[in-house]
């Protein structure tokens, strides 16, 4: 009886491989840290999760500190020697030793990041003798540009002696150490992921960027980010371009003139390329023929500075792009001349799915109906819509006839609402979510709400303004009301000083911290 009682709760345990899928799920969750302490199975498959990609909170000192500390206690006896090259060195005995490698599990080594990580902590180490190695013997002297150097020289050392790096941001405002040392050994034959800030000159990067079509050529994703007055290695980019194997993604922006070489490269990966986003460059015509070569495109992004509506695409573009097409199922069109997205959105075919667009002209809207695109998810900013004249954005909304998600932007309230006032009768039926972004009137919005014969499921509202309780209990007042509706989402991050330059923004991670729920099931159920 005590027998069957004490295996009442026995459950059989999963397999190994099954609980490590397990963790990598929830890698990015704070719960995974308390994971460690159940046993020591779990805790030797949890610490190279976490330590794959460690990413310290920039305002907690005490995260970058413990960070550095942890790396410099897996020194050898070449980085100690790096380290304490001015220092007694029979105190590199005092150091702790690790319980793991962590170096070894390095995955991605984000550069300035870690740099930075290295400031804050040089800054403020602790009182612990193991924080005192790091010191300088002279305390007066509370920050040390070539002593913070020193210690990257020698963590860089210990990444390239132990780690398999996947992923590497740079950023030429934070200048890595000499070429030779920043690529001995095996470091990043497994790179696939390279992000690139060239904001300024710096040496050191310079040359390691002339070195990498030597030393990887399995990257999949590579993004390029550079100043107008950065002195952009478009020749050394473009080398790295055409000598991977299979490119994936590729991301380039910046407003720099000198960009012709890498986007000319692109036609060496033509048939590996499945997203491309282009954002604030200065974007050559006859580069749609590359575009139209790519046959296994899927996401396509074209975002300007400024608009430019006046300004007309080249005769002979038509011809460049003539007989080009792509299976694309995203595209994104900020800031472009009517004739370009037209064209575009031709070539894009059928598959479309997703659509984002700030100009909408005739043209443009005769280019989407006529191409029998099959659009689930639709995002409009009409900021500065000429007159406030929206029939060709009703035009758009009621004739995709199977659209399910409706992106709203504007810069005044004024836009919002009249467009609310005037789509209520051409809201296609399939039509489940509605996002409006900015500033809108309540008024309008629950009159929108109450007319509206569309069952929306989903609501998001992104409300530029102080949120009071005042303010949600008059959405909440319209929306219950609303029977259809099963979620109202309300961005908070107005009040959290983090709205976005920008009118369109994508839903990040960071963003979604200050995403308000209300569930209006329950909400109604317990009404009752």
């Amino acid at each position: 009886m005590s027998t069957k009682s004490s295996n009442k709760h026995n459950f059989p345990s999963l397999p190994s491989e099954t609980i490590y899928e397990i963790f990598k799920h929830i890698q990015h969750e704070p719960t995974l840290f308390s994971c460690l302490f159940v046993n020591r199975a779990w805790c030797r498959k949890i610490v190279p999760i976490l330590w794959a990609r460690p990413k310290p909170p920039i305002y907690k000192e005490r995260a970058s500190r413990s960070l550095i500390e942890t790396y410099v206690s897996c020194f050898d006896d070449e980085e100690k020697s790096i380290l304490f090259a001015e220092e007694d060195l029979s105190q590199m005995d005092r150091l702790k030793s690790p319980l793991f490698e962590y170096a070894v599990f390095l995955k991605e080594l984000n550069y300035p990041l870690l740099r930075l990580a290295v400031r804050n902590c040089y800054r403020n180490l602790g009182d612990k003798e193991f924080s005192k190695r790091i010191k300088p013997k002279k305390p007066e002297v509370e920050v040390n540009p070539n002593r913070q150097i020193t210690i990257m020289k020698a963590l860089c050392n210990l990444f390239m002696r132990m780690s398999r790096l996947e992923s590497l941001v740079l950023d030429s405002y934070d200048d890595i150490p000499n070429v030779p040392l920043f690529t001995r050994g095996h470091c990043f034959s497994n790179l696939i992921n390279l992000k690139i800030y060239w904001t300024n000159f710096a040496s050191n990067m310079s040359n390691f960027i002339k070195k990498l079509p030597q030393i990887c050529t399995g990257i999949r994703d590579l993004s390029i980010e550079f100043d107008l007055d950065g002195n952009i290695e478009a020749e050394n980019i473009a080398n790295i371009i055409k000598s991977q194997q299979s490119l994936n993604t590729f991301g380039l922006s910046g407003s720099h003139n000198q960009v012709i070489p890498i986007l000319s490269a692109l036609e060496s990966q033509v048939e590996s390329l499945t997203s491309i986003k282009f954002s604030r460059i200065n974007y050559q015509w006859q580069s749609l023929d590359i575009l139209g070569k790519c046959s296994n495109l899927k996401s396509l992004d074209i975002v300007s500075s400024l608009c430019p509506v006046s300004r007309e695409v080249p005769d002979d573009s038509s011809i460049v792009a003539n007989g080009s097409s792509f299976n694309l199922r995203t595209l994104k069109l900020l800031n472009q001349s009517p004739k370009l997205s037209a064209q575009l959105i031709r070539m894009g075919g059928s598959s479309l799915r997703s659509l984002s667009l700030n100009t909408v002209t005739s043209e443009i809207v005769s280019s989407i109906l006529r191409s029998g695109t099959r659009i689930t998810r639709l995002s409009l900013d009409i900021s500065e819509t000429p007159q406030l004249d929206f029939s060709q954005h009703l035009r758009i909304i009621g004739g995709l006839k199977i659209l399910r998600y409706l992106h709203l932007t504007s810069s005044t309230p004024s836009d919002i609402n009249n467009l609310l006032s005037a789509m209520i009768t051409v809201l296609p039926n399939t039509l489940r979510h509605l996002n409006i972004e900015q500033e809108f009137s309540l008024r309008h919005l629950g009159t929108f709400l109450d007319s509206c014969k569309v069952p929306l499921e989903e609501l998001t509202l992104f409300p530029n303004m102080s949120i009071d309780t005042g303010y949600l209990t008059e959405i909440i007042g319209y929306v219950k009301d609303k029977s259809s509706l099963k979620f109202l989402y309300l961005n908070l991050s107005w009040e959290s000083g983090l709205v976005n330059k920008i009118f369109t923004k994508e839903i990040d991670d960071e963003v979604q911290k200050y995403l308000f729920t209300v569930d209006l099931d329950k909400l109604r159920g317990e009404e009752i």
